[in-house]
This record gives C-alpha cells, structure tokens and sequence, in this order.
C-alpha cells in the first residue's frame, strides 16, 4: 500500500515536470504554450473536468488554427 501511495505523490510531480520541459519545447518550436494546459482532476470530478475542457477549448478556439507545423501542399 505505501508503494501505490507513494506512486501517486512521485507520478504527479513528475508529470508536471515532463509537461514545463513539453510546453517549452512547444515554445521553442512556435506553438503557443496557451494550447495546453496542465492540472488534477480526480475521477470523481466528471463536472469539473467537463469545465476544464470546455475552458480549453474556447481558449484554443480563440487562438485560431496552428499554422507553424502545418504541411504546405
């Protein structure tokens, strides 16, 4: 049981290391880093997931399409 627990404490700052070194390569690379975001949600919190994501939408909407990585044809 302190293996899973300590899992959960050590995963959860690692992920958010992985996504600053993920949002500054996006930055690096000219995606802007407000295309992503990075928090908690527990599996308990359907509503508060549905607002995040609808947060993020309209966020990313607002920014228009990513026109850096985009293939010319």
């Amino acid at each position: 049981m302190l293996q899973a627990k300590y899992h959960y404490l050590s995963g959860n700052l690692v992920a958010r290391r992985k996504f600053a070194s993920l949002k500054s390569f996006l930055n690096y690379i000219g995606i802007e880093g407000n295309r992503t975001l990075f928090t908690w949600v527990s599996a308990s919190e359907g509503d508060r997931f549905a607002q995040v994501i609808k947060g993020v939408t309209v966020r990313v909407k607002s920014l228009g399409p990513a026109n850096k990585l985009v293939k010319k044809l």
